[in-house]
């Protein structure tokens, strides 16, 4: 009876320290899990000093989220963020948040979005108002959150139509003249092909024919340092940015079509109904026009020649005030006309898809 009694005493305790086993062991188990995932960083920082490392800025101790951030390299930064910020304004951040693989606030973008740590560190800037994006903003700063704000990398869709309004902001069109960031061109016409942005892509090319070397040399046809489709640089450490060929080839046109049409408009002094005011342009024309034009390389040039032209004061060199307005008036639609011209000029035969 005695024993019947230790028995049944012994179950009592048994069941009564089941739940206490399960309680602690719960606990612990819980107090694992979160020292591991906040310590996971820490210990990936430690045991792979020169790979990853937390970004000297946007490391935020009040901040509630890790993005991790590696480069096809396999080098990764690490920023410390505010969530509440992040999934408000990027998609991708609240498919990640919301998905039970980064239950965790860590998320680590794949590489394979192509999301470069500088373009990052620019969307940063603009969203902590450190850089904002502004009318001011250098077309680097454009640029990177332009790329990184698109739908195929973090998704943030209002900051991708601030960026993009920038964006086309800095490549006014004809058929005045205009003046496009020279250092950039290449760049800004492979981010048009790749965010649909028609619009801007003829004057670039202008910017491109009139202003640079388009074409390439044959230590850039390595493909390692032509752009890519989103606009980024190749691999190489100081990449000289390079078209793609069907971009070549409608430089290639342009130049030819502008070339052939402009020449014997600018080296033919115009006739005027006044045999005087012809005689001013036959005196005058080759020292005015012609000279600065083949200083200038001007030929290739028309809307900038057209306006110089039209600059020039021709009532003090003997012209009637009529045949002034006339030809002003000639001069500003030849150049609509150079500009019309372009769309075919952009659109030879062999190219896969029309410009316009």
């Amino acid at each position: 009876m005695a024993n019947l009694t230790n028995v049944a005493t012994s179950r009592r305790a048994l069941l009564t320290l089941i739940p206490v086993s399960l309680a602690a062991g719960l606990t612990y188990w819980l107090s694992w899990r979160t020292t591991s995932s906040k310590a996971s960083l820490c210990t990936t920082m430690t045991t792979e000093p020169h790979n990853v490392r937390q970004h000297p800025t946007y490391w935020f101790n009040d901040g509630s989220i890790v993005i991790r951030s590696r480069s096809m390299s396999n080098k990764e930064v690490c920023f410390k963020l505010h969530g509440s910020l992040l999934r408000r304004q990027s998609r991708f951040v609240q498919r990640m948040l919301d998905s039970e693989i980064n239950a965790d606030s860590e998320v680590l973008i794949p590489p394979e979005l192509g999301v470069q740590v500088q373009d990052l560190t620019a969307l940063l800037e603009h969203l902590y108002h450190d850089t904002p994006l502004s009318a001011q903003a250098p077309f680097s700063h454009v640029a990177a959150i332009l790329r990184v704000s698109s739908p195929d990398q973090l998704d943030l869709p209002g900051v991708h139509m601030s960026a993009r309004a920038y964006f086309v902001s800095m490549f006014p069109q004809g058929p005045q003249p205009f003046a496009h960031p020279r250092d950039h061109l290449e760049e800004a016409l492979a981010l048009a092909h790749s965010y649909q942005i028609p619009s801007i892509r003829k004057g670039i090319y202008y910017s491109l024919v009139t202003t640079s070397e388009f074409e390439p040399e044959d230590d850039d046809l390595d493909l390692e340092n032509s752009i890519k489709s989103n606009g980024l640089p190749g691999s190489s450490s100081t990449p000289r940015l390079i078209l793609a060929p069907t971009d070549v080839k409608r430089c290639r046109s342009l130049m030819t079509g502008i070339v052939e049409h402009f020449t014997p408009v600018l080296f033919t002094p115009p006739a005027t109904p006044h045999m005087a005011c012809t005689d001013v342009f036959a005196d005058k024309w080759m020292l005015l026009v012609i000279t600065p034009a083949i200083s200038d390389s001007g030929v290739c040039k028309p809307l900038e020649m057209l306006e110089q032209i039209k600059q020039i004061d021709w009532a003090a060199e003997g012209l009637c005030a009529a045949c002034v307005r006339e030809k002003t008036q000639e001069w500003t639609q030849e150049q609509e006309d150079v500009w019309e011209k372009m769309n075919s000029w952009l659109n030879p035969e062999g190219t896969k898809q029309s410009l316009v």
